[in-house]
């Protein structure tokens, strides 16, 4: 009855999900932490960046890549090897695409959140709206939740499907664990769809088992091109 939809740039074949990357050729695309260095939102950012053909995974793992294109040497400098104090430094989303949008002079990225007070803040059901109308439009959404307790985790939504009227199952991406070969997705989240409440323990992760509260998400915009 209720049918997954996916992001239009996802390769199923063989045995690791992929991406058509900034070269035009099927790339991989899933970071685990350990992978590379950097914090759970920096490595969900690079897998959005390889989505949008901003990078390909090679850029983000060899050095010599940077001394022949300029976004690449960014993006190495400022989130991989120099961190500039990222590593595992719990940043917000905003610090993270402020970073990124500074360092390479253009709005690629922009972010939403429902904690009160922020310039940015949105109401939960429109946080919740800007997640669908992204995935209908199949781009993959940076998705930032919170646990009881204060402690926060980044993911990547990469498709979705309707449980129920109130129920919106994400497929996600989530570097904290491994992704078995053959297999697309590592976490689901289920969004409390039609909650009216801002902040509240109503979504559900069920890697950990656990109610969060999805209250940021950080989108790359398409339209932007990146001269380099």
């Amino acid at each position: 009855m209720f049918t997954p939809k996916f992001i239009k740039n996802i390769d199923f074949n063989g045995m690791t999900v992929r991406a058509i990357g900034r070269s035009g050729i099927p790339t991989k695309v899933f970071a685990e932490q350990g992978d590379l260095d950097g914090s759970c939102a920096v490595y969900s950012l690079m897998m959005m960046l390889i989505f949008h053909q901003k990078l390909d995974w090679e850029d983000l793992i060899d050095r010599e890549r940077a001394k022949e294109n300029a976004f690449v040497d960014t993006i190495q400098r400022h989130f991989l090897f120099g961190l500039n104090g990222l590593y595992r430094g719990g940043h917000s989303f905003k610090s993270i695409s402020n970073r990124l949008n500074q360092c390479l002079g253009m709005n690629l990225s922009e972010v939403f959140t429902t904690c009160p007070g922020k310039t940015h803040s949105i109401s939960r059901r429109r946080l919740h709206l800007k997640i669908k109308v992204q995935l209908d439009a199949k781009r993959p959404v940076l998705l930032g939740y919170q646990r009881e307790g204060g402690k926060g985790h980044a993911l990547v939504a990469i498709g979705y499907r309707w449980e129920s009227k109130h129920r919106l199952r994400l497929f996600c991406l989530d570097p904290g664990h491994s992704l078995p070969r053959l297999q697309v997705w590592n976490n689901i989240i289920d969004l409390d769809y039609l909650s009216y409440i801002d902040w509240c323990y109503s979504d559900f992760n069920y890697y950990q088992k656990s109610e969060v509260c999805v209250n940021n998400i950080l989108l790359i915009r398409d339209e932007i091109y990146c001269p380099f």
